[in-house]
């Protein structure tokens, strides 16, 4: 994608498509959360976090990989896919046997909570290809089939969850069937990778060993990669060995709500590695950082403002305790948006593993943090400590995406009164080419 309307499409899509997703997240949670209640919430999480963290870990960085590759190479998507689709099935298979054994301990010696948390985690296999797909489809530039994809999940989970809700079959099991299922169903709409690939270019590049540039690339950005995804649910892991399943409710309730800035600030970070791969641009990053601060930073004012507004009436009577944590984690989702931003700059740029650096820095902290805070403080300790593992990650790299492009790290961080004219000036664009679709529909 080298033209700026190309890169504005792309972003307004996967944008508007990635709002879907917080949002039929906050309709969802009261659902489960009324239907299973503040335990049966919490052994929810606790079931889908390994799911979770295998379909990042398991994936050895190849998804980026992918992006990285098939955007200077589209021609070479189907052996790009075969050798990433093999070596994700071996650590797929690793994963499980591993999630296995530390079944009983995860769940705290509780039989059947083990049980599910094996068969959540055996269904985390095809959700890997999935996101090998969704790597493949980003390289290609393929945005309309990552937002559909996007949507298919975000509607699916909606609809079935809702209905086992209003016939009284939602519980646990079904939660868990449901929420691992959909991922898996939804990447269905990447059909047309199937179809021959673009041919090579008339002049083309140096030739790469595929199988050995996925893992060399795939193994720098992979270390962040899982750092990141255990920040995200190391506490969902933990909690309940350290605490209690109604703090765990608790916590995924406040986590729910505060993923909408944070959901829309990676998927810009998902444009902008794809786009930059293709063609750098340094303003254009540091630009992308500050409006992603901007919109991330209006978003959680609101939501934090109001939430003890509705909160209980949302959620229920037992999750008032979910406001103070949710509040802290709506910070960490800010100051994490120029750290997403700029480990884009830097994974595109050829240098993942700064990235990586970044957020394995981060992930201690915020392991340190949890193991020390959550016993006394429950949810409040596991989101303070999500707030210090973003804050250092997003520090280091600023820093480094700075020093690498020769720009102020100020740059990335510091909005400036034009970034507001820009954010008018596209949301008015926006509703310009809205406005005569509408008008041309028939009354």
């Amino acid at each position: 994608m080298s033209d700026t309307g190309g890169f504005r499409r792309a972003m307004l899509v996967m944008t508007a498509s990635s709002m879907l997703v917080p949002v039929v997240g906050i309709v969802t949670a009261p659902i489960l959360a009324q239907a299973l209640g503040v335990a049966g919430r919490g052994e929810a999480a606790a079931v889908i976090a390994p799911n979770l963290l295998v379909v990042s870990v398991a994936t050895l960085g190849l998804p980026e990989a992918l992006t990285y590759h098939l955007a200077k190479r589209p021609h070479s998507s189907r052996v790009a896919l075969w050798w990433a689709s093999l070596f994700s099935a071996v650590l797929g298979a690793a994963c499980l046997i591993g999630v296995f054994f530390a079944a009983s301990f995860l769940s705290a010696g509780d039989a059947d909570l083990a049980d599910l948390m094996v068969l959540g985690t055996a269904l985390a296999i095809p959700a890997l290809f999935v996101n090998l797909l969704r790597g493949a489809a980003s390289g290609r530039q393929m945005w309309t089939a990552v937002a559909m994809e996007r949507i298919t999940n975000s509607l699916l989970r909606l609809v079935v969850l809702a209905a086992l809700a209003l016939t009284g079959h939602l519980d646990v099991l079904s939660a868990v069937l449901v929420m691992t299922i959909a991922p898996i169903v939804a990447g269905a709409v990447y059909w047309k990778l199937a179809l021959a690939p673009p041919l090579p270019p008339a002049e083309p590049g140096p030739q790469v060993h595929m199988a050995s540039a996925l893992l060399s690339f795939g193994s720098k950005i992979w270390l962040g990669a899982v750092a990141s995804m255990l920040m995200a649910r190391l506490s969902q892991l933990l909690v309940i060995p350290l605490s209690d399943a109604t703090q765990l409710g608790i916590l995924v309730v406040a986590i729910t709500i505060s993923d909408v800035p944070f959901i829309v600030a990676q998927t810009v970070r998902d444009v902008v590695f794809g786009a930059d791969s293709a063609r750098a641009d340094p303003e254009r990053l540091a630009l992308t950082a500050r409006l992603a601060t901007l919109i991330a930073l209006t978003g959680s004012l609101v939501l934090g403002g109001s939430l003890p507004f509705w909160i209980s009436t949302l959620f229920g009577e037992g999750f008032d305790g979910a406001i103070g944590p949710t509040w802290l984690l709506l910070a960490s989702s800010v100051i994490s948006v120029p750290g997403l931003i700029a480990g884009a700059g830097l994974a595109s740029a050829g240098r993942p593993g700064l990235r990586s650096v970044a957020l394995i820095v981060a992930l201690v902290t915020n392991l340190i943090g949890i193991v020390v805070l959550t016993p006394a403080l429950g949810a409040v300790g596991a989101a303070t400590a999500a707030l210090m593992g973003s804050a250092l990650s997003t520090a280091f790299g600023v820093l480094m995406v700075a020093r690498l492009l020769s720009m102020p790290s100020a740059a990335f961080v510091l909005p400036r009164r034009s970034d507001i004219a820009v954010l008018v000036s596209e949301g008015m664009r926006v509703v310009r080419r809205v406005g005569p679709r509408r008008s041309r529909q028939p009354r």
